[in-house]
């Protein structure tokens, strides 16, 4: 459970340094924007990873509202609707933050 929690911490901070560094060069805002699809990818896979070993609902709860954002992405054309992967960002984190917490309680 540690390497999730360190994999998304990295993937996390993609956005950022790519976007910091595009202080100094403009084209590296692109890739601090392309980075985020990354960072989506990778936090599902990483979520797609636990459910074998973790029964949370926490955990099905996200996988859920990350297909219905895509299906509402899908038919519904809203910029509102780009608020929604940042707060899914944050409850995997949370989510990993819990799990590993029960690791550390139970062993």
């Amino acid at each position: 459970m540690k390497i999730r929690s360190i994999i998304n911490y990295l993937a996390l901070a993609l956005p950022a340094v790519l976007a910091l560094i595009g202080l100094g060069d403009e084209q590296f805002y692109m890739y601090a924007l392309l980075s985020t699809a990354v960072t989506g990818g990778i936090q599902v896979l990483l979520a797609l990873t636990m459910l074998p070993n973790h029964n949370s609902s926490l955990l099905y709860s996200y996988l859920t509202i990350t297909a219905l954002f895509f299906i509402v992405w899908y038919f519904v054309n809203s910029e509102a609707i780009f608020a929604v992967p940042p707060a899914l960002a944050i409850f995997l984190t949370y989510i990993i933050y819990v799990e590993r917490k029960k690791e550390k309680l139970i062993s």
